[in-house]
């Protein structure tokens, strides 16, 4: 009996904090309620939640009206937590240098994955992770090449994970010189030479990085052309999914292997990352939607293998894959987040649950693919869906205000030092307040995405040490509000 008021104790505590720190940050005002038993884990990177009891909620409206959604634990998601620090415990360890050899975590972006893990347990201690794959990945990889890496091997989320965390500027600078120099990145004034598939990869992993040098304000990264060579891939792959009976004549790996569901599934995280940024408008996002909704839809129908809870590896042989489950999975929860349809959410569990059972994680490169953004499935599959706000400016711009990023924090006002507030949109007001909540100073983002303050009054009197806050407020009419602290 204890024990069973002790976890009940831990639910309504754990709901307690869903309802009121979580839930205004990812629903629109007119979101009403979702009851699951989850709880926000210290420093996330994406607002990373484990998943709660079983229930039935509600949200409105939606374009059906009040609509009740099913909601269930996430099969495995123990023995996913498990493996998580497990493994993640093996691999944490000194790289040799360069990026020749694949086999390390390092790949498929090992530090956002360590960064990752170190937001959902709140333990530092994975930390130290990340920045073994950062000085092998950064310092003898990208800079050593200017940039000009394989276009298999741009992995910019978690240095801009790092930037975020550490103020480092070798990790922003080394975003920005993937995102010029890359290979194939020239080819956007000539985009007709990437349409064909067997370059799906090196596409979406441009997009991924000319997307983020974008959310960091860096100028000459304006709308991606490659955003449609993307949606073309994406119509192909759905083009021959209507008869997958029929030979693949997209070949790639030199001509050898067929359709790839986990090449798609690529190419839908980059796709997914731009709908959910503050650069898509309502019509693009409608587009993604679409595109994204009937090609994971048939990939499932066609490649699923029940009695391996797999899709296959390639449409030529249809050798069952599990070890790539956990890189396909976020796709269809993401669809669940944004449609409410429940069978996203089967689909979506069947390869979560079997990429946790068939995964091989003694290999760092696989261990790194399970996790680059299974956390993004746990996140999308725990939380209400999203029904509404396509079209909905404030509701967009509500999402987007949880990238805003203040540095550094604390602020210590010193020459030509300057306090940012980066990752906004245009005609932003910022308003900073003093402990006391008077009113500091008042500042517009104009046409620029970022403020920068030099810790003075309006008065041009310099503040004094303490605790601010700032608001933000979005022409929209969004708002965020957070703190930093200023030191002498």
């Amino acid at each position: 009996m204890k024990i069973i008021k002790e976890i009940f104790g831990i639910i309504t505590l754990c709901f307690l904090a869903v309802y009121f720190i979580l839930l205004p940050a990812l629903l629109s005002a007119e979101t009403q309620t979702i009851q699951a038993s989850t709880a926000l884990k210290p420093e996330t990177t994406g607002e990373l939640l484990p998943p709660g009891e079983a229930v039935t909620f509600e949200i409105a409206p939606s374009p059906e009206g009040t609509k009740a959604f099913s909601f269930r634990p996430i099969p495995e998601f123990a023995k996913w937590e498990e493996n998580m620090k497990a493994f993640g415990e093996k691999h944490m360890a000194p790289m040799p240098p360069g990026v020749g050899w694949e086999g390390s975590v390092w790949y498929y972006d090992g530090i956002k994955v360590y960064y990752q893990i170190a937001a959902y347990t709140g333990d530092n201690k994975w930390l130290q992770g990340a920045k073994y794959c950062r000085d092998t990945y950064r310092d003898t990889g990208v800079f050593p090449a200017n940039g000009r890496i394989g276009a298999w091997r741009l992995f910019p989320h978690g240095l801009a994970m790092d930037f975020a965390k550490t103020g480092d500027i070798k990790s922003r600078e080394a975003i920005i010189l993937m995102a010029k120099n890359a290979p194939f990145s020239d080819q956007r004034k000539n985009k007709s030479k990437m349409s064909g598939v067997a370059l799906s990869r090196e596409v979406a992993y441009n997009i991924n990085c000319w997307q983020v040098a974008r959310e960091l304000g860096e100028p000459g990264f304006g709308e991606d052309p490659f955003i449609d060579v993307a949606l073309g891939h994406m119509k192909t792959w759905k083009d021959w999914l209507k008869d997958p009976g029929k030979p693949f004549t997209f070949l790639s790996d030199k001509g050898k292997t067929g359709y790839q569901p986990f090449m798609m599934a690529l190419t839908c995280e980059a796709l997914i990352r731009y709908f959910e940024s503050r650069f898509s408008n309502a019509a693009r996002r409608q587009q993604i939607l679409d595109s994204i909704k009937e090609t994971a839809e048939m990939t499932f129908n066609a490649a699923y293998n029940p009695a391996k809870k797999a899709l296959y590896y390639e449409s030529n042989n249809k050798g069952p894959s599990p070890d790539l489950n956990l890189l396909i999975a976020p796709v269809y929860a993401w669809l669940w987040h944004r449609t409410g349809d429940q069978k996203y959410m089967d689909m979506g569990d069947k390869l979560f649950e079997g990429g946790v059972l068939g995964a091989f994680l003694v290999g760092g490169k696989q261990f790194s693919q399970n996790y680059r953004w299974s956390f993004d499935f746990v996140k999308w599959r725990t939380v209400a869906p999203v029904l509404s706000g396509l079209a909905d400016k404030k509701a967009s711009s509500l999402e987007q205000l949880k990238y805003a990023l203040v540095f550094p924090n604390p602020y210590r006002p010193s020459g030509t030092l300057k306090l940012t507030i980066d990752r906004l949109a245009p005609e932003c007001v910022v308003t900073i307040f003093d402990a006391a909540g008077e009113k500091i100073v008042e500042l517009k983002t104009g046409k620029k995405i970022f403020i920068e303050w030099d810790g003075k009054k309006e008065n041009k009197e310099a503040v004094t040490e303490g605790s601010y806050t700032y608001v933000i407020k979005t022409k929209e009419g969004a708002e965020k509000k957070g703190k930093f602290e200023v030191k002498k």
